[in-house]
């Protein structure tokens, strides 16, 4: 629904402002690119973002390049690699934070920074800059201070509020789309596409002023272009979501427990391998507390114990203990938007319990059961001796006629034997006794 729905207002901008499309003299005419941003700074967004700049800085009609910013932050690295593509492009760069819930948290604000202009729709907000630190603890002033001197001097070149900056890092303060227009951390506020555009229209940048608004005609004079990722780049990044992650790392495991117990190389196992290796992708580019994960296997390694002993046993518990435990400590001390929801921890355990209890103990009971088709089933069985059995001859069990043979010193026609072995096509049998019983 969102796609189409971009791809109607790009549709009703184009049309408001057709004189814009083309020239008088059938040159192109400007646009405006708009790189949608979502969700966790990671190396996938880190590429497209910069993949998108590097695309339009040869292309002489595009106005600007608007990234329209929605994050709880991410990785420091990726984020340093996007900041430094912004401050060298020689196309404006326009950081819009939106829609209205939106947020520029953590690595967005960075990000925003670094632009050459800022605008936030309503009810959006911005900062949240300091560094986490996973082990929980406290973070060295040295890492603090980098981080702080490094969000002044992108305040500093783009002539924002230098105040705020500190304050985004030293204390973790936030502002709303209103404060931060008050305070001078931003450029203006807009809440639609519409509004984004006419608000861009004569602002001054490094590179040129801009134009994106047509007053007389009311309507943009600009083409817009909205930019996407690539399919597999949604995949990778769609992965690094901390739900996702954890419930990817569970998955591969179940499956792959479950192809071990049905040899070959089937469904379950291909999907579990794929799950499983998405997993560790996303926990190596999220901030992994990594004894979370070693707790984690250690919890399905229990489950799988007791599925071999008594069941529901006291490893079960130790198991559910270490599972609910690993979760926990899987992304703490990273930023609130990255802990773990609570939801996610009670379907894991639940899920957890009801793929042992009941997938996992059927899959075993399946495996040790006694054949029921083939020769092998046949070994226990009772028959009779249609021919003299010195040592071998013929005998009648489940409707048919067999080849067998014994080690005794002979067998009679009609008397009972039980078989005790197969070899190929043949039974081995011993002659079975009056007073021992046919099994069952």
């Amino acid at each position: 629904m969102r796609v189409l729905a971009r791809l109607l207002l790009s549709l009703a901008l184009v049309g408001m402002g057709a004189s814009g499309v083309w020239a008088q003299d059938g040159s192109p005419s400007r646009t405006v690119d708009i790189v949608e941003v979502k969700g966790i700074i990671d190396p996938p967004t880190s590429d497209y973002i910069r993949d998108r700049l590097d695309a339009v800085q040869d292309d002489a009609n595009v106005e600007a390049v608007v990234l329209q910013l929605d994050t709880p932050g991410g990785l420091d690295v990726s984020m340093r690699a996007i900041v430094e593509q912004i401050l060298d492009s020689e196309v404006p760069v326009v950081v819009w934070v939106a829609p209205r819930g939106a947020r520029a948290a953590s690595a967005g604000t960075y990000i925003a920074f670094a632009a050459d202009l800022i605008f936030m729709a309503e009810a959006t907000t911005m900062g949240a800059a300091t560094p986490v630190d996973l082990s929980g603890g406290d973070l060295s002033r040295k890492i603090v201070n980098d981080a702080a001197e490094y969000l002044e001097s992108l305040a500093i070149a783009r002539g924002r509020d230098v105040e705020f900056a500190q304050e985004a890092v030293r204390e973790g303060r936030a502002v709303d789309a209103a404060e931060a227009v008050e305070i001078g951390a931003v450029d203006g506020s807009a809440s639609s596409l519409g509004e984004l555009l006419r608000a861009l229209d004569g602002q001054e940048t490094d590179a040129r002023t801009l134009e994106t608004w047509d007053e007389s005609a009311g309507a943009p004079s600009v083409t817009v272009r909205f930019q996407q990722m690539n399919l597999l780049a949604r995949l990778l990044h769609a992965v690094t979501h901390p739900e996702i992650a954890f419930a990817l790392l569970l998955i591969g495991m179940f499956g792959i427990i479950f192809e071990l117990y049905n040899p070959g190389i089937g469904l379950a196992g291909l999907i579990g391998g794929v799950c499983l290796l998405l997993g560790f992708y996303a926990m190596s580019v999220l901030p992994t507390n990594w004894a979370g994960v070693l707790l984690i296997v250690f919890a399905v390694i229990l489950f799988v114990v007791d599925v071999h002993t008594a069941g529901l046993g006291v490893f079960t518990i130790g198991g559910l203990v270490a599972l609910v435990v690993g979760a926990l400590l899987l992304f703490a001390g990273a930023a609130p938007a990255l802990a773990l929801e609570p939801w996610a921890i009670v379907v894991a355990v639940a899920g957890t319990l009801i793929f042992f209890v009941s997938v996992m103990t059927a899959a075993l009971r399946v495996r040790l059961r006694r054949p029921i088709t083939g020769e092998e089933s046949l070994v226990g069985q009772v028959a009779e001796a249609k021919t003299d059995i010195a040592p071998e001859g013929t005998v009648f069990t489940k409707g048919t006629l067999w080849r067998a043979r014994t080690m005794e010193t002979g067998i009679a026609a009609g008397s009972k034997v039980q078989v005790k072995a197969t070899e190929g096509l043949v039974l081995l049998v011993e002659p079975l006794h009056e007073h021992e019983e046919a099994p069952s």
